[in-house]
């Protein structure tokens, strides 16, 4: 992926839709001292260029009755075959990501459960799967940190 120049415009933008990814042109405008219509080329230059992968909601995973968070990692086996398994993952309707690590551990899982049951039959599908050896554990408490894009 080619690299982008952003100027401090660009980083307030980014900023500000971090905080707020439903912010409007009209609104970023405004934080930075421009038309709505000079936002916008912008905002589609940054989507463009992959620096805004998309917008979404941040959702409550505990108000939707999945309030048992887990971190599960995960040794593969040998044979498996890593994107068999990624799709078998991403039908589970408890995993919400699935990251590739290097390490001692192949992969972890971030997955949100209904209760105990729901988290052994998850663990118990990840070793159908193709995993040789998993290590689970239990958020207790969770921070998400955003931060403002700084020129480092």
């Amino acid at each position: 992926m080619k690299s982008i120049v952003l100027d401090a415009i660009d980083r307030v933008i980014l900023s500000e839709l971090l905080q707020n990814g439903r912010a409007t042109y009209t609104q970023l405008g405004e934080l930075v001292d421009l038309s709505p219509h000079a936002v916008a080329p912008r905002v589609r230059r940054l989507t463009e260029a992959g620096v805004i992968r998309g917008f979404t909601a941040s959702i409550d995973y505990g108000a939707l009755g999945r309030g048992l968070e887990a971190l599960i990692d995960i040794r593969m086996s040998a044979t498996a075959d890593p994107d068999a398994f990624e799709h078998q993952v991403s039908e589970l309707t408890c995993a919400r990501e699935l990251t590739f690590l290097t390490g001692r551990f192949d992969y972890q899982l971030r997955a949100s459960c209904l209760d105990a049951d729901d988290l052994d039959r998850t663990v118990r599908a990840l070793r159908r799967a193709g995993a040789a050896v998993t290590e689970t554990r239990m958020v207790l408490r969770s921070r998400p940190f955003r931060r403002d894009v700084s020129a480092d």
